[in-house]
């Protein structure tokens, strides 16, 4: 038990993150919405909880961090509706890039002899960098008049952030202070990636298994 409250328990994880797709400003469109849909990026990353008080529910505090990452074609849609009305259609070879740090409070609790679950939250702070290759697009008005397809120079963009970030899950003891599980997380803030696609929410889960373990 002396050795529980000195030493920190370490959770690595693997998942996917599913950001929310959103709408946003692209200025190859003079500014028009548009509409940006997020695929599962792959997530990383690893959790430190220290303890500072013990009882029913242990607390302490949690620092961490993750990495996300993508590079694919991902196709941007929207609608031109204060011009034409018409409809553009884009695709680029994006590399996108998403790390962060947080240090919140936990609270941790035993539900059975071998299973725990625990809740943290707090602030965090994110790097986002993007980068666009070859990219096109098309412009079709409703007016059926004939399409047309420019294609902008390569470019990428970075950003700093402050947001907060939120996980939650439960744990299942495989051996002494060893421990399998499956987790939550929830990451919220706003990236500005001024030179392609402009400021967008970085918002929604990620989907994790985790091991653990006291070091």
């Amino acid at each position: 038990m002396a050795e529980e409250a000195t030493t920190p328990f370490l959770q690595i994880y693997l998942g996917v993150a599913e950001l929310d797709d959103q709408t946003t400003s692209w200025t190859d469109t003079d500014n028009e919405s548009v509409d940006v849909d997020f695929s599962s990026l792959p997530t990383a990353g690893f959790e430190l909880e220290y303890l500072f008080g013990r009882g029913f529910v242990h607390w302490g505090i949690n620092p961490g961090g993750s990495v996300s990452w993508k590079n694919e074609d991902i196709t941007f849609s929207g609608s031109l509706t204060k011009n034409s009305g018409g409809t553009i259609t884009y695709e680029a070879d994006n590399s996108l890039l998403l790390v962060e740090l947080h240090l919140g409070g936990y609270l941790r609790g035993r539900i059975s002899e071998r299973i725990t679950t625990y809740l943290s939250a707090g602030p965090m702070i994110m790097y986002g960098y993007h980068e666009v290759e070859d990219e096109n697009y098309t412009e079709t008005p409703p007016s059926g008049s004939p399409a047309r397809s420019p294609t902008s120079d390569n470019s990428d963009s970075s950003d700093v952030a402050v947001g907060f970030y939120s996980r939650a899950g439960v744990d299942f003891e495989i051996g002494d202070n060893r421990y399998l599980g499956l987790g939550l997380r929830y990451i919220s803030t706003e990236l500005d990636f001024d030179r392609t696609i402009g400021k967008i929410d970085v918002t929604g889960p990620q989907y994790v298994l985790t091991y653990s373990a006291r070091l």
